[in-house]
C-alpha cells in the first residue's frame, strides 16, 4: 500500500471522516487513478504550517457547526502525529476545480490543428473542504491509536517501515474509525 504525506491537521480530519476531500495542485498519478478506489496510508508531515490563521479559520468555519468536533480538534497533541503514519483512507475519485470541454484535433488536409479549449465551466462544489485545483474524494478513514514513525516523501510513496510494523498494521486488533473504536481481528 502506498502513502501520501500532508499536514497532520488535514490528514487527522480525513482519518476521522470529517474531511471528505484531499486538495492537491496535481492530478492523481495514472498508476493510482486507473485503480480507483484505492486504499492509502496517511503520513503526517513534520511541518506545522496548517496552524496558520487562514487554515484554522477555514477549519473553524466548517467545524463550528459541531462544537464538540472543534473542541476535540483544538485539544489534539499534534506533536504525537508529525512524522508518522497516522491512519488510512480510501480514495474513491478525482475531481477538478474546473471542468474542461475540448476538441482534440481536426484534420485539415494533411495537417493537424489543435483547437483551443471551447468551454470552461465550474464544477458544482461538492464540499466546503474542496478548493482544488484537484481534489481526491476520500472515505473510510481510520485513525491509528499508535502512529507509526516513518519518513515522508513527496507525492505517493512506498513507506519505509519494516515488515513487522506492516504486519502489525494489517492485523491491528483495534483501531479508531471516525469516532468509534472497532475490532479488526483478522483470522
Amino acid at each position: 500500500m502506498k502513502a501520501l504525506s500532508g499536514y497532520a491537521e488535514w490528514f487527522w480530519l480525513m482519518a476521522k471522516n470529517w474531511k471528505p476531500v484531499e486538495n492537491r495542485k496535481y492530478p492523481l498519478p495514472r498508476s493510482i487513478a486507473c485503480d480507483l478506489p484505492v486504499r492509502i496510508y496517511l503520513h503526517a508531515s513534520r511541518s506545522d504550517h496548517a496552524q496558520n490563521s487562514n487554515d484554522l479559520g477555514l477549519i473553524y468555519s466548517i467545524l463550528a457547526a459541531t462544537p464538540e468536533r472543534w473542541w476535540e480538534f483544538c485539544n489534539v497533541d499534534w506533536a504525537k502525529y508529525r512524522g508518522h503514519i497516522i491512519g488510512e483512507i480510501t480514495i474513491t475519485k478525482q475531481m477538478r476545480k474546473f471542468q474542461y470541454t475540448e476538441v482534440d484535433y481536426i484534420d485539415i488536409g494533411s495537417q493537424q490543428k489543435e483547437l483551443e479549449i471551447l468551454e470552461r465551466e465550474r464544477e458544482p462544489c461538492i464540499s466546503p473542504w474542496f478548493f482544488g485545483p484537484y481534489g481526491y474524494a476520500v472515505e473510510d478513514g481510520v485513525l491509528y491509536d499508535k502512529p507509526i514513525l516513518c519518513r515522508g516523501k513527496l507525492g505517493f510513496f512506498k513507506p519505509d517501515i519494516d515488515i513487522l510494523t506492516l504486519a502489525e498494521l494489517e492485523h491491528k486488533e483495534t483501531r479508531e474509525v471516525g469516532t468509534d473504536i472497532v475490532s479488526d481481528r483478522m483470522n
